[in-house]
């Protein structure tokens, strides 16, 4: 799970196929993000900023601003390779 602040509000989401480049999140609110809008990411590791590339039902795509380095996304993913 992850925290999401968009310009909609802030919600819980889970990641789904996180790459360097960017990553799906289901469990997307109705209403609550739109194709184009800027995302914030809140998870283990820090924060990490989106936008959503599409949308449909509770599912999303997002590319983000800056590559995720592998240790970010090991990190993300709950790791414990880290330490």
């Amino acid at each position: 799970m992850v925290q999401v602040r968009s310009p909609g509000g802030g919600f819980d989401a889970t990641i789904g196929n996180l790459s360097a480049g960017g990553a799906r999140l289901l469990g997307v609110p109705d209403r609550m993000v739109r194709v184009g809008d800027p995302i914030e990411i809140h998870c283990q590791g820090g924060s990490h900023v989106a936008h959503v590339r599409w949308h449909f039902d509770d599912t999303c795509g997002l590319m983000f601003e800056q590559p995720l380095s592998p240790r970010a996304i090991a990190a993300i993913l709950g790791s414990r390779l880290l330490q």
